[in-house]
């Protein structure tokens, strides 16, 4: 008899299987972390490749879960397949082992990454409404590196964009994103993209503007002000129902962030569950995507009819203190803001209730067929910007201020300027410690999924969509 040992995975090897998930899932970033460990012991004289057997030794997965993995790691170009020499009788083991170094893997797995989520995009835009454009065409078609002005620029405060040709940096097109607000810790993984030059592994140059809203975002991108936006999800329903040809890319965040919340002094109580709101006032923005999401919710609970629904063209807060309302919608942050001022606040997160998508990076299905390319490049790079943001928070956060930042875009470092907020979840104000708690809570409550476990960051599917799609329309909202 003798004895065989293999390496196992340990808490050093986390951070590579962190990077690797968001573009991967979970279960292959194990496989595939390991496997570039592995290689790390090669430079101590262990150079074959490794079997299914010490894979599943030292990922602690179950046979069926490695295999799986396995595949489809061989059938991305992430891994080589060999046989390994051995003295036993029989068919000799298969065995695998990464084509590239660690470095170049993770690039790779990104690129992978947003091929896949690029062509993902054009499957699930035939499962939401009608689109203005024939669906069977979204995909297709030759690249053309377009480019479209108009956005309000929140580029760093050198000025820096992109450029239409090649530069130092082998940056060969660009592209504009345009937010659902300004600049605020929702959007740090955009920003630390940015900064750590993961677009530009793309050959693209990202530039960053603002909206007021989802609405306004979207009508950006169909403008041509922007190539890409972001957009809560039920405002991307609501404009294919009705006629608008924007494309879900890819879900930046995976839950809704939307709460109904008030004071004690506003509800002249607790408010604990939704059966309370029964002839309370509830106070939203009808064309927001909290507006759309709150009256789903309610509709959804059965109390819809039995509240009045108050239209609020300004600020939440305001409209509880001035007693024009007894509940509003708003992000998941606001109640927090309130909380700083003294007051006693309860909420109830949508998402708790009704499972529903969040904020989705959305395109036009002219600029998907013609621009495939730009847009793989710079899901890649957002994927790895996730990553950045996720692992270094506070730098990411620190990345949206550039380099100071002047005018409406003040540093985020200071702490004393007061800021706004509405129902689109814009968090600026409060310096940078206070968006990079928002961004670290965003993560830990509305980042997760089965969907991203089995396939990484930002993955949606069609069933999803529908099921947004008929809610929303089962209570006359699209």
């Amino acid at each position: 008899m003798h004895t065989r040992e293999f390496p196992v995975l340990d808490e050093a090897d986390e951070p590579l299987v962190d990077r690797l998930a968001a573009g991967l899932g979970d279960d292959a970033a194990r496989v595939l972390a390991y496997l570039l460990a592995r290689e790390r012991f090669a430079d101590a004289g262990d150079p074959e490749p490794t079997t299914r057997l010490a894979v599943r030794i030292g990922t602690d997965l179950n046979r069926e879960t490695v295999a799986t993995a396995l595949n489809r790691l061989t059938d991305r170009d992430l891994l080589a397949t060999t046989t390994l020499r051995t003295s036993a009788r029989g068919r000799p083991p298969n065995a695998w082992r990464p084509v590239a170094p660690e470095s170049e893997t993770t690039d790779r797995v990104y690129a992978t990454h947003g091929d896949r989520l690029a062509a993902q995009a054009a499957a699930v835009a035939a499962a939401i409404g009608a689109g203005s454009e024939s669906e069977r065409e979204v995909g297709s078609g030759t690249e053309s590196a377009g480019r479209s002005d108009g956005i309000t620029d929140a580029r760093n405060a050198d000025g820096n964009g992109g450029s239409d040709g090649d530069d130092e940096n082998g940056v060969s097109e660009s592209l504009r994103l345009g937010l659902n607000w300004e600049p605020n810790g929702l959007h740090a993984p955009f920003f630390a993209a940015r900064a750590a030059g993961q677009y530009d592994r793309g050959g693209l140059s990202v530039e960053i503007g603002a909206n007021r809203g989802s609405g306004a975002a979207i009508s950006g991108v169909v403008d041509g002000e922007s190539d890409v936006a972001l957009a809560g999800a039920a405002t991307v329903v609501r404009a294919r129902r009705e006629g608008t040809p924007v494309v879900p890319l890819a879900l930046c965040f995976q839950r809704a962030m939307t709460t109904l919340y008030t004071t004690r002094a506003a509800f002249g109580g607790p408010f604990e569950r939704v059966h309370q709101l029964r002839g309370k006032r509830v106070g939203t923005s009808s064309r927001s995507e909290t507006g759309l999401l709150g009256r789903l919710f309610l509709a959804q609970a059965g109390v819809l009819d039995e509240v009045t629904v108050v239209d609020i063209a300004g600020e939440e807060r305001a409209a509880l203190r001035e007693d024009l309302a007894d509940v509003v919608t708003g992000s998941f942050a606001d109640p927090r803001r309130l909380e700083r001022e003294g007051e006693t606040v309860d909420a109830l997160a949508v998402a708790d209730q009704f499972p529903m998508y969040g904020p989705a990076l959305v395109t036009t299905e002219t600029t998907l067929r013609t621009r495939r390319s730009a847009l793989e490049a710079f899901l890649a790079g957002t994927t790895a910007g996730w990553t950045e943001a996720v692992s270094n928070p506070t730098e990411a956060v620190r990345a949206i201020d550039g380099r100071g930042g002047t005018g409406r875009y003040a540093s985020l470092d200071d702490a004393g300027r007061d800021g706004s907020s509405d129902s689109e979840g814009k968090t600026h104000s409060g310096g940078l410690d206070r968006e990079r708690r928002t961004f670290e809570r965003a993560v830990r409550e509305f980042g997760a999924s089965a969907r991203v476990e089995n396939h990484g960051w930002g993955w949606h599917d069609r069933g999803g969509w529908q099921r947004l799609e008929t809610a929303l329309g089962q209570v006359d909202l699209v």
